[in-house]
């Protein structure tokens, strides 16, 4: 198929002060968003301009630049173009075939590689039809690009700025009652709780709004009860705390329907409830924060203590089965028929340890403490097992990177990649522990230097002065139609520039660590 031919280009403001004053940053991120379909399978030739580039990475050459595919974590072979024959270089160019139907791509230009001879060509005819922005690294602030902004007011405003328009949350799926904007909200719940910072509270409540009834009702198409998916009821959460907040019925009567799902889950013979009505006799990690968080919550908004007793249950069957013992980690899921696709056939388990299903059991664990009461029987026990899976996870902490990786456990394999929604999540439940006197000060210093080194490795402020966290997997299943669960698997997933989940998690950090 004949290749189509992109430039790309965008006013960049001298705004950003992330980056120090006159320190060349190294590396570039461009992202690139797509305002029309391109099918998967068709090959695309991307332009940038090297002024552009060298404007923000004066040390770039022909003979150092790089190109690397953010989303696959390919090098991309590239081509030097001089298109008017003085023997300098005007753009680079590289084939490129989207490998999904994802509305953003991102590549790193960066002066480390071996670079490319200059080639002679002809002048390139622009096409606009998709949008593009350079994005430098925040490595000397770590307050970003605004430095009267706290980095957690930075990271919600800057998803104020992208959407306006609550309905538009977000450019993957927009207008969706997901479980990644209400992890999101709920951060900025927490936000708006320190700050009392209006918008915040303003933003929540219109999301939520969005779905739902002045009686208390869903509307027609947002949720289906009946797929029994434990995803759908985080966002629940939010609906507690605006009832709380606001003493409107409509968010309490939501927050009863979920109790209803609760109720009516399929479970296992145990009692662990299935993840989803498709998944059946899968019990997965992230099913605990998603489903048992809300329930406690519940519980102690309402004085419904049984809640408390089923959360409680549901964490330690989750644990029982999914703990490894060669490791003290915990396996993505278990499933009580041990299907042939991906479970050990003895234990039922999945193959792998994949850090963001361990991250959201990291953070349930903590979070849970918040609302258990402080004489319940079994307090101690949660106490306990937290603290033994943090200590476990802070021994996979990478030596030379101070984050984690996709699959934790085999960080030496040179395939393997760090992922920034786990080490995310770890830096809170580190910080979060340390500060409710469960963890020492050690754990405090691990989540100052995972912090630190997302923020200067991976937090990017685009032309406005909006941030980005870049290298978040997109997705992590189960689903045996398409997930072996094997390393593979987690290996070969797609990244993601402004994953939900992992800027959720980096809110949470950055609010517990009072950045």
């Amino acid at each position: 198929m004949k290749n189509l031919i992109f430039l790309f280009g965008i006013c960049f403001l001298a705004t950003i002060t992330c980056q120090g004053a006159g320190q060349d940053p190294g590396r570039v991120l461009v992202s690139v968003r797509r305002v029309y379909t391109i099918p998967e399978t068709e090959n695309t030739k991307l332009i940038f301009d090297w002024l552009e580039l060298v404007k923000r990475i004066p040390s770039l050459k022909p003979t150092n630049l790089k190109v690397t595919d953010q989303h696959f974590g390919q090098l991309l072979p590239v081509q030097i173009l001089d298109e008017n024959s003085d023997g300098k270089p005007d753009k680079i160019s590289f084939d490129y075939t989207f490998g999904s139907a994802e509305p953003v791509f991102s590549f790193m230009v960066s002066a480390d590689g071996k670079g490319s001879s200059v080639t002679k060509s002809p002048k390139i005819v622009i096409d606009s039809r998709m949008v593009l922005d350079y994005m430098l690294p925040c490595t000397t602030n770590l307050k970003g690009s605004k430095p009267d902004k706290s980095y957690a007011e930075q990271i919600v405003e800057s998803t104020l700025h992208a959407y306006p328009n609550v309905k538009d949350l977000s450019i993957i799926s927009p207008g969706k009652w997901t479980y990644e904007y209400g992890f999101f909200l709920n951060g900025t719940f927490k936000l708006w709780e320190k700050t009392k910072n209006e918008n915040y509270i303003t933003y929540i409540k219109q999301w939520v709004d969005n779905f739902i009834t002045p009686d208390g009702k869903f509307k027609e198409g947002a949720y289906n009860m009946f797929e029994h998916r434990l995803d759908d009821i985080l966002p629940g959460r939010l609906c507690i705390s605006l009832y709380q907040l606001t003493g409107e019925e409509k968010y309490k009567k939501i927050a009863d329907r979920f109790i209803v799902q609760l109720t009516n889950q399929p479970k296992t013979i145990e009692g662990g409830y299935w993840h989803k009505q498709i998944y059946p006799f899968q019990m997965w990690l992230d099913g605990i924060y998603m489903g048992d968080i809300f329930s406690m919550q519940y519980a102690a908004a309402f004085q419904s203590p049984q809640w408390f007793e089923e959360s409680v249950k549901q964490i330690k069957l989750m644990y029982d089965h999914a703990y490894d013992p060669a490791t003290g980690l915990l396996f993505h899921g278990w499933d009580e028929s041990k299907n042939k696709v991906w479970a050990d056939p003895v234990k039922g388990t999945s193959p792998e340890l994949w850090s963001r299903a361990i991250g959201w059991y990291a953070m349930a664990l903590i979070e849970c403490l918040d609302y258990l009461p402080a004489n319940h029987p079994e307090r101690q026990n949660i106490q306990s097992m937290f603290q033994k899976l943090c200590e476990t996870i802070r021994n996979f902490q990478d030596k030379k990177t101070g984050l984690w990786f996709q699959v934790i456990n085999r960080g030496s394999l040179s395939d393997n990649w760090i992922e920034t929604s786990a080490s995310a999540m770890f830096t809170y439940a580190f910080a979060k522990g340390y500060h409710k006197n469960l963890l020492d000060k050690t754990y405090g210093d691990a989540a100052e230097r995972a912090y630190t080194a997302l923020i200067s490795n991976y937090v990017y402020a685009d032309s406005r002065g909006d941030i980005h966290l870049d290298q978040g997997v997109k997705v992590g299943s189960l689903n045996p139609k398409n997930s072996k669960g094997d390393y593979l698997y987690y290996i070969s997933s797609e990244r993601r520039l402004d994953d939900y989940k992992g800027l959720a998690a980096l809110l949470y950090a950055s609010i517990e660590l009072n950045k």
